[in-house]
């Protein structure tokens, strides 16, 4: 199987706690694990020190670290396992240069990388283990460069909420930032002090559909992301994307062929699972404490 040759992830999951449970002291041997809050909030202790687990914000625990963590209201999480096989990374990529809690923001980037694990699950290929590797790294050295103890100026974010669809078109950046409100072709034109029917013309040359229609596939791509890594109800991701929740539910199985309940369902199958990326992966290396309620 095709790998990277300086960081292997050999398995990642998505873990949903309930309020009052965590995960008992322990540490790992030969792996670093990567902890990242999608929502939530608790406590977590890396050997010495402790940390509020925070919303949005990336937990890194080195080798051999004594760490345990206890949430205090229902709680989600993506939690990787890796190893760095060379050393000239491993010194880059160490604990003291690692900002301790790094704010990730909403992170598509570490989202779709547990997506693609997931797609692997269901059907491997050989290709996928390897994107993660070097998607997983690339996010790391991003964070390690935008410590501000490792350099003199930081550069911008590379993870910031703000997410660029079309860095060359704004009128889709104006949409995305726009999915709660109910906007109409109007408002664009009129936020760009464009004609309505020049809008409609761009589109059609650029994306060969209509503003609207690209706006309802902004609005189901980030419902499908709500569904699949948030606790909102469907009546909520209606409205955070701008939709009344009866249409939203006939739209999105007209898009996707499923309801939006179905949909997460679908998604849900796999969390809490631990999904291996390599078959040789130690079965001692795969275990994990059981969650106990009340560890504190």
């Amino acid at each position: 199987m095709l790998r990277d040759e300086q960081l292997r992830v050999f398995w990642m999951s998505r873990i949903d706690y309930e309020k009052n449970t965590g995960v008992k002291s322990h540490f790992h041997d030969d792996l670093y694990q990567f902890l990242y809050l999608i929502d939530g909030e608790g406590t977590i202790h890396i050997n010495e020190d402790s940390f509020e687990l925070r919303p949005k914000h990336a937990y890194f625990i080195s080798k051999r670290f004594k760490h345990h963590f206890y949430f205090t209201c229902p709680s989600s999480t993506i939690d990787l396992k890796f190893d760095i096989i060379n050393n000239d990374l491993e010194n880059l990529i160490s604990t003291d240069r690692f900002p301790l809690p790094y704010f990730m923001g909403d992170s598509p980037k570490l989202k779709e990388l547990f997506k693609l694990s997931v797609v692997n699950l269901k059907n491997s290929s050989p290709l996928i283990p390897y994107r993660i590797d070097v998607g997983f790294k690339d996010i790391l050295l991003a964070m390690i460069q935008e410590n501000p103890s490792t350099q003199n100026i930081s550069p911008p974010s590379l993870y910031s909420l703000k997410s660029e669809f079309h860095p060359d078109f704004p009128v889709i950046d104006y949409m995305a930032e726009n999915l709660q409100s109910r906007i109409t072709l109007e408002d664009i034109a009129k936020h760009f002090n464009f004609h309505p029917h020049y809008i409609i013309d761009l589109f059609r040359k650029k994306f060969d559909t209509t503003p609207m229609k690209l706006l309802q596939e902004l609005r189901i791509e980030k419902s499908k992301e709500y569904l699949e890594f948030s606790n909102y109800t469907v009546t909520e991701i209606a409205e955070l994307v701008g939709l009344s929740a009866p249409y939203f539910s006939r739209l999105f199985h007209l898009k996707e062929g499923v309801s939006p309940t179905e949909y997460r369902e679908q998604a849900r199958t796999v969390v809490g699972k631990h999904i291996l990326l390599e078959e040789e992966f130690s079965p001692s290396l795969k275990k994990q404490p059981k969650i106990s309620k009340d560890i504190q």
